[in-house]
């Protein structure tokens, strides 16, 4: 059974309403409605591209926009200073098939946090 692709379904559909960070004519990066940490941005392409290993996933043009949505994200919410990841999907069984990056990272709270202890 395939996976539903709630990102075309929902997200770029309009059906789930995303708080929107960044986004050009190619990719759309947004708040993740359920994240794992207290900074969690999801940045998608908003061509169907099932994962990191589709042929679509090396456009150049699509990946400068990816890259371009990482950069825009990080200087808005202060992880350039405080540190961030980026984990992208690779065709996991259990993870939606639309070519998807998570940024996660730390606030400045919690590195004024970590920086005191």
């Amino acid at each position: 059974m395939a996976r539903r692709d709630w990102y075309c379904e929902d997200v770029l559909s309009g059906k789930l309403e995303v708080k929107k960070i960044w986004e050009d004519e190619r990719v759309l990066a947004f708040h993740h409605p359920h994240p794992q940490a207290e900074i969690h941005v999801v940045v998608i392409p908003k061509a169907h591209v099932p994962s990191l290993l589709d042929p679509m996933a090396l456009d150049g043009k699509l990946l400068s926009s990816m890259m371009q949505a990482v950069q825009q994200v990080a200087h808005k919410l202060g992880l350039d200073r405080t540190g961030f990841y980026v984990r992208a999907n690779a065709a996991a069984p259990d993870v939606t098939p639309h070519m998807h990056w998570h940024i996660v990272g730390l606030s400045s709270h919690d590195l004024d946090s970590s920086l005191q202890n």
